[in-house]
């Protein structure tokens, strides 16, 4: 489980370096991972949820679409 969060924390952290994207899709084997990217609950490895959630903040803060 925390390598595969590790990938997925690493992946979004590059993606959100490039300008001009507009989605970030995560595509994982095990939904429990990608359930757990948006459980606020106490966990083992919820450090890497923490570094993956303030990644998609910044994200979505710096998303401008225009018509």
């Amino acid at each position: 489980m925390e390598a595969e969060l590790f990938t997925i924390r690493y992946s979004i952290n590059q993606v959100v370096q490039i300008q001009h994207t507009l989605y970030i899709i995560v595509i994982t084997d095990t939904i429990h991972i990608a359930k757990k990217i948006f459980d606020p609950s106490m966990y083992p490895y919820q450090q890497q949820i923490i570094v993956i959630s303030k990644d998609l903040r910044v994200f979505s803060a710096n998303i401008r679409i225009t018509p």
